[in-house]
């Protein structure tokens, strides 16, 4: 096994801080101080406590401008310090406190989809790849020199989930490869291209919301983008319903028939007409009184043609 001698700041938020960690110390990285999310994050305890089963040093702080954290890790001599996800903006007093930088692990190809969702956007935006870049970090958001990329297809029925899971698998590769590297010489810095390139906001509340007035594919499309960890919601009765899974159906209906509205029940499907073709609603939670496919759905809540999704 390689003997690692440079002394790494490990700093992230779960999920993806976790499955990285876990190979950093498989690996033998010499982590000399673990920055987890703030008290009042939900994945505070989990993290923490993970860390400390490892026997890792774990820095708690509220303010990351704090002299008492700059000084802190400064104390320690990092070398390096790896971002892996980090819901908060990092001071350049931070940035200033380690004697190479901070590089950080972003699941896009950048500068492509620079922002805090790319796992939604590659699939609302149809896109045919996406990917992960290792970058060094400067006061701007996903705008670093980059120093590693890898690229993988988004097939057909991607969701975020299988997204998440693709490019935390590829995130891992990058870390040890670019730490491994790091341990001989300085790592390669490549200035990201200018010009303009689509963005990963979070996914705002109102996106969530099924619009009929758009395509089938486009649906569906978002249907995947949002499952498993937000979800696309529409409402029926007056009851909310999270979508899991839809499926597109190439029909056409009258143009008179306004779109949301059920427009055939067959198949164990309800059939909802669109602005283009028609989407069926096959894995949903509806309200409180399940989780389950359409067939739970047609069963439970006895939906009628003419009936609308809105």
């Amino acid at each position: 096994m390689q003997k690692f001698n440079k002394r790494i700041l490990f700093i992230g938020i779960p999920d993806m801080a976790f499955v990285c960690l876990e190979a950093c110390c498989q690996v033998g990285i010499n982590i000399v101080g673990v920055m987890g999310p703030k008290p009042d994050h939900h994945m505070y305890s989990a993290f923490k406590q993970f860390v400390q089963n490892k026997q890792l040093n774990f820095i708690p702080y509220t303010d990351l401008k704090s002299k008492d954290l700059i000084q802190q890790i400064k104390d320690l001599n990092v070398d390096l310090a790896v971002v892996c996800s980090f819901n908060y903006k990092i001071p350049k007093e931070l940035l200033d406190s380690t004697k190479d930088g901070f590089i950080n692990l972003h699941p896009s190809l950048l500068p492509a989809y620079r922002g805090a969702n790319p796992y939604s956007r590659v699939i609302m935006d149809n896109e045919k790849e996406t990917g992960v870049t290792l970058h060094y970090m400067s006061e701007e958001f996903d705008k670093g020199d980059i120093i590693l990329q890898s690229r993988c297809p988004i097939e057909k029925e991607e969701t975020m989930g299988t997204i998440f899971n693709k490019t935390n698998d590829i995130c891992i590769q990058l870390l040890l490869a670019a730490l491994k590297e790091y341990e001989q010489r300085q790592l390669p810095r490549i200035a990201q291209a200018e010009g303009e390139y689509p963005k990963a906001p979070t996914v705002s509340d109102q996106e969530t919301l099924i619009n009929y007035n758009k395509s089938a594919v486009e649906i569906e499309r978002l249907v995947r983008a949002l499952n498993p960890f937000i979800l696309a919601t529409t409402f029926f009765r007056k009851n909310i319903i999270k979508v899991m899974k839809a499926e597109i159906i190439k029909k056409h209906y009258s143009e008179s028939i306004e779109n949301g509205t059920i427009v055939d029940i067959k198949d164990d499907k309800v059939i909802i007409k669109t602005a283009k073709d028609c989407i069926a609603l096959t894995i949903m939670q509806y309200g409180s009184l399940f989780i389950g496919d359409s067939k739970d759905f047609i069963k439970f809540i006895q939906p009628k043609k003419g009936e609308r999704f809105y």
